[in-house]
């Protein structure tokens, strides 16, 4: 019998949730070349787990079975797929690529049209968590591709995940996510608006907190946040209001185009931008309710 071989990944983007993905992979045994648009970013993550860092995509694609990208936005997206020292240029015959960022479905249909002309296949594959679930290698991922992709890249994203659900073909992924994100920002909200109400009425802000997590909404992400509602500014943005109002508006864009009709999602993005005008686009989504404490 012959002995299966270990894909070797090339993961390209390293931010704060990418550069724990990436980590996760390369300690979980695969061969590993990285990206990142700033080098010495990608230089320091190559040094610490024993990868290589390319100088650019097509350079990272090229010594790649799987490529995965983690990436802020649909222009990031672009710039690191196209042009040619784009990843597309460099993309092995047969390979896969898998994109774990939060982007417009119809960049996603895009992205995956170009990949095919290039002889190679696409998953997208975004994931709901923080970076407290990468940490333990606990991020769900809603995988949209043929049910043969998805399972070629399934022991990579494995070194991440706890949970991976195919939920459809190439771009149901992306929607998924925007579904479930609009919840997400949903719930933000309101739990900084009651955690406001509260204050005002008197209530202990840790007290109030106490009852709202061990309610019926006491959701994971009102777990987890928790510190950054209770003591606002004194740890780092795990997600900033600026990307929520970027999600937000793709989130609205696809309903428009599906004719799904999003009141509160309308007034999530409402809030969100007007915080952001009033210069908290950088804080943490849990500072709306600062925002909301000084409106």
């Amino acid at each position: 019998m012959v002995a299966a071989v270990t894909p070797t990944v090339a993961f390209l983007g390293l931010g704060r949730m990418g550069s724990r993905i990436a980590r996760n992979i390369a300690e979980a045994g695969f061969p590993i070349v990285l990206y990142n648009r700033t080098p010495a970013t990608a230089d320091e993550l190559a040094s610490e787990v024993g990868g290589r860092a390319a100088s650019t995509p097509a350079d990272a694609a090229r010594e790649a079975d799987v490529t995965v990208t983690s990436l802020a936005d649909d222009a990031a997206a672009r710039s690191i797929y196209e042009g040619p020292d784009g990843l597309i240029a460099g993309l092995r015959d047969g390979a896969v690529a898998a994109d774990m960022s939060t982007l417009d479905p119809a960049t996603v249909l895009d992205l995956n049209r170009q990949i095919r002309e290039a002889g190679a296949s696409f998953v997208d594959a975004p994931v709901s968590g923080s970076t407290a679930s990468v940490e333990t290698k606990a991020l769900s991922i809603m995988a949209g591709g043929s049910a043969e992709d998805i399972d070629r890249v399934r022991p990579v994203l494995e070194a991440t995940s706890s949970k991976i659900v195919r939920v459809g073909d190439v771009g149901a992924g992306a929607a998924l996510k925007l579904a479930v994100n609009a919840i997400l920002f949903g719930l933000n909200n309101s739990v900084a608006e009651a955690l406001v109400l509260a204050e005002r009425a008197g209530i202990d802000r840790t007290v109030a907190y106490d009852v709202i997590a061990g309610s019926a909404v006491g959701a994971p992400m009102v777990q987890y946040r928790r510190p950054m509602f209770e003591h606002p500014g004194e740890t780092p943005p795990a997600f900033t209001i600026d990307l929520a109002v970027k999600d937000l508006r793709l989130i609205l864009g696809l309903a428009e185009r599906s004719g799904a009709t999003m009141p509160l999602t309308e007034r999530s993005l409402e809030v969100m931008q007007e915080a952001s005008d009033r210069a908290r686009g950088g804080e943490d989504i849990a500072n709306v309710a600062e925002h909301l404490r000084n409106d």
